[in-house]
């Protein structure tokens, strides 16, 4: 908190960039909350309703939200709304099913996501393992380029179908660093709520800024941009 334009370097494709626009403080955000709820990660279902339903509890007033599970397919909530009470109640439905279908969810979620226009983001609870989407792992990681949403992954322990407990921390993390999201990986469930606390604190003080690319042509490929 606290910094001003005069602490921020721009630059696109190496070339010090100027701000034509600069805010920050409190911004109201639309959140997808989507849970994995396959099996393979039944032993953690009740930490992850927990930490879910203390997440939704604790968004302030002018915030949106919704809730997805998804296991063989995902399933939403009827819409993006304010109404915790909803919110509670979808989450506290989840029961164990069968196989995860996480690349297929990502896309969708990015999907809902399209409508809103307003700050968004996407929450994901799942161990990372993908059992049977029709999604590539390269395809759901190109959406997660092109959706403009924050994704904040919390990777948590699950049975791999080659045996033993595993998170696929690679997936999680790239998928987080593609977005400007973050990836947490608790062991325990106070550690569960901290990552929660510290996604509701990144997504609600952000500094927006904006400047005139050097050229308006079409460029085929992805501007470098950095931000210091």
């Amino acid at each position: 908190r606290g910094l001003t334009q005069d602490d921020f370097l721009i630059r696109e494709d190496g070339a010090r960039q100027e701000l034509v626009f600069f805010t920050s403080g409190g911004t109201p955000v639309t959140v997808m909350v989507l849970l994995d709820s396959a099996a393979s990660i039944r032993s953690n279902l009740e930490e992850v309703q927990n930490a879910a339903n203390r997440f939704i509890n604790r968004l302030p007033r002018g915030d949106a939200a919704r809730i997805g599970f998804f296991h063989n397919r995902v399933v939403f909530g009827p819409r993006f709304t304010d109404n915790m009470n909803e919110h509670v109640a979808m989450i506290n439905q989840m029961r164990p099913q069968r196989s995860t279908h996480l690349y297929d969810a990502l896309l969708a979620s990015f999907d809902e996501l399209s409508t809103v226009q307003d700050r968004k983001a996407l929450i994901v609870f799942t161990d990372g393992d993908d059992e049977g989407s029709e999604t590539s792992m390269e395809e759901a990681l190109e959406a997660s380029r092109r959706a403009n949403v924050a994704v904040y992954s919390v990777g948590l322990l699950g049975w791999s179908a080659t045996g033993g407990m595993v998170i696929n921390e690679g997936l999680l993390t790239q998928v987080a660093e593609y977005t400007g999201g973050r990836a947490f990986f608790p062991t325990d469930e106070d550690e569960m709520r901290d990552a929660f606390d510290t996604i509701a604190e990144e997504l609600h003080r952000q500094y927006r800024m904006a400047y005139f690319p050097p050229t308006t042509e079409d460029v085929d490929g992805w501007r470098d941009i950095e931000v210091r």
